[in-house]
């Protein structure tokens, strides 16, 4: 009887160490934003964030061209751990990601799944030139072994004219 209670414990000690080292477990967001981010030192490689804000001028930054999805961009971002260290056993990133945005009209629509980049962020670029008012992006975390998404998190922003 006590062999066998020592064998229940040893293997219910294993079976929560396998399900507190999965790989759910180690992905943790470290950061999300609305701004201005710079794509000039290499989209995939680098990801600098020139402006963080939740108030922000439409005209000025039509003006400063941040709306033609160039180096310079308004968008998003979400940066968790490096793509290469939540691989299945194919050797593939388990995680992606999934965002719905959230117009001042009321229109939301859902993108995804994509693929972070290998450092581990993604950049969403929003062309938030046609209209003013609240906006809103959520970022969801998909995994590719279950097809399911779990909310990240979100970030309000306001368009003014």
């Amino acid at each position: 009887m006590r062999s066998v209670f020592c064998t229940l414990i040893i293997g219910l000690t294993l079976l929560c160490g396998l399900v507190v080292a999965s790989p759910a477990a180690e992905w943790q967001m470290k950061e999300m934003g609305v701004g201005v981010y710079d794509e000039s030192q290499g989209y995939d490689t680098v990801l600098s964030v020139l402006q963080r804000g939740d108030r922000w001028s439409q005209k000025q930054l039509y003006e400063q061209g941040y709306f033609s999805n160039r180096d310079k961009k308004f968008g998003a971002w979400l940066v968790g751990p490096p793509a290469d260290s939540y691989l299945n056993r194919y050797g593939t990133p388990v995680y992606g990601y999934k965002y719905r945005l959230t117009e001042p009209s009321g229109k939301s629509s859902m993108f995804g799944p994509h693929s972070f980049y290998n450092p581990g962020f993604a950049t969403v670029f929003i062309n938030a030139s046609g209209s003013v008012g609240l906006w809103k992006i959520e970022f969801f975390l998909w995994s590719r072994d279950t097809d399911t998404a779990s909310l990240l998190g979100s970030r309000v922003f306001t368009m003014e004219p």
